[in-house]
């Protein structure tokens, strides 16, 4: 039986050139540059490609051009204050080189006498500003101070036309529990009706109503302040 036939060999092979074949490869990628570029102007005809949420959503084919121009206007510009500045610091054209003028002797300053030594006069001594005089409480508040050792008021506004005491609570008011607020408003209502007002209102600091007397009976109502008048 004869042996089998080998199938013909490509080897060797034909030289191909590198240079060639780089050559081919950089047609290549700029094809397929070409078709990427093409993709990306029909989806940005077609507003497929993103844009920041603040850009509408009519205008988003011109978002990426206007982008691109600007950053080439902005290129543009920093290459022409980069050549301006070049050419600004170039090296002086060489030219016929100075005589160098040798320094002229020094001139004899006449020297003037030397004034004799001045005592130098103490100085004065600063009086020390006097101490701010002390700042005085609000009697009205002074009087409540006695009913409120947790300073829960910051300030007391009293209206004796309309017999009515308005007391200002702190931030710290607000935390208490209701019964505790409603303690403490009690209380305060027994000493506003001590001292002459017949209605008492607790308000927080901005001037929302917190709590007030009740129109019949005796006692305090407390308010929610987000629903108060």
């Amino acid at each position: 039986m004869a042996d089998p036939v080998p199938p013909p060999s490509d080897l060797p092979a034909p030289y191909a050139s590198p240079w060639g074949r780089l050559a081919q490869a950089l047609l290549a990628v700029l094809a397929s540059l070409r078709l990427k570029l093409r993709e990306l102007w029909r989806r940005n005809g077609e507003g497929d490609l993103s844009v920041p949420g603040f850009w509408p959503q009519g205008l988003a084919p011109v978002f990426w051009p206007l982008l691109l121009a600007a950053l080439l206007a902005l290129l543009l510009a920093l290459a022409g204050q980069a050549r301006r500045g070049l050419s600004q610091r170039g090296a002086p054209t060489g030219g016929a080189t100075a005589p160098v003028v040798a320094p002229a002797p020094p001139v004899p300053v006449p020297t003037a006498p030397v004034p004799a030594p001045t005592a130098i006069a103490a100085p004065e001594a600063v009086a020390e500003p006097e101490p701010p005089p002390a700042l005085e409480l609000d009697p009205l508040l002074a009087l409540l101070a006695e009913d409120d050792p947790e300073h829960l008021i910051a300030s007391a506004h009293p209206e004796p036309a309309e017999g009515r005491l308005v007391l200002t609570m702190a931030p710290a008011y607000a935390g208490l529990p209701p019964a505790s607020r409603g303690r403490w408003a009690e209380r305060w209502q027994e000493r506003a009706r001590g001292l002459g007002y017949e209605r008492l209102e607790l308000v927080d600091g901005q001037r929302r109503l917190l709590a007030r007397g009740a129109l019949v009976g005796s006692g305090m109502i407390l308010l929610d302040p987000g629903t108060s008048g």
